[in-house]
């Protein structure tokens, strides 16, 4: 970085590291990993968009979601998805989603306000959690798809909605991708 800034005759490495995202964002680079590789493309791409993968968020109490803990940068083309840059991707873990959204599922989220019936990730009780939110009576009820587990209910004070799932990327399991042949 810092010969990327002597290079560029600035006084910041904050400049620099603004530069670079905008010239991701824009798709004339790509960056890899957490070495700071960057490979300078030879067209812009145009469909495609980096969303950020933040950590993990439950589904169920206690989960993590902090704006600053971007893990990496996904890339996703933007037409047959209907992402924009505003969406992000979470890691979904645990199973009171279920079957919609299963433990290490990447979940699709945009980032918009949450209206009654959506699912969504909100933060509840200092954690974020996937949840399907209904409004109703001054209070938040936040259900569970998968059946075995209670809604909760909350004072629209303690949750703080954060944007509404549009898509789940699956994550299988090699004991989910192993097929028994059958035999005539």
């Amino acid at each position: 970085m810092d010969n990327m800034r002597e290079e560029l005759n600035v006084n910041s490495i904050n400049t620099v590291v603004h530069h670079l995202k905008q010239l991701e964002k824009k798709g004339y680079i790509r960056k890899h990993g957490d070495r700071g590789h960057i490979e300078v493309l030879p067209a812009p791409v145009r469909d495609i968009v980096y969303l950020n993968l933040y950590g993990m968020v439950r589904c169920g109490k206690n989960g993590f979601f902090n704006e600053d803990n971007v893990i990496n940068r996904v890339p996703f083309p933007v037409k047959q998805l209907r992402v924009n840059p505003d969406s992000f991707l979470v890691e979904a873990r645990g199973d009171s989603m279920e079957p919609m959204i299963c433990d290490k599922d990447l979940v699709l989220v945009d980032k918009m306000p949450v209206d009654s019936g959506d699912v969504a990730v909100v933060v509840y009780e200092s954690g974020a959690i996937l949840k399907k939110v209904y409004k109703e009576r001054g209070r938040i009820i936040l259900q569970s798809l998968n059946s075995k587990y209670e809604p909760m209910v909350a004072a629209p004070s303690q949750v703080n909605p954060i944007g509404i799932v549009r898509g789940v990327v699956r994550s299988f399991r090699a004991a989910d991708l192993s097929f028994k042949k059958n035999r005539p």
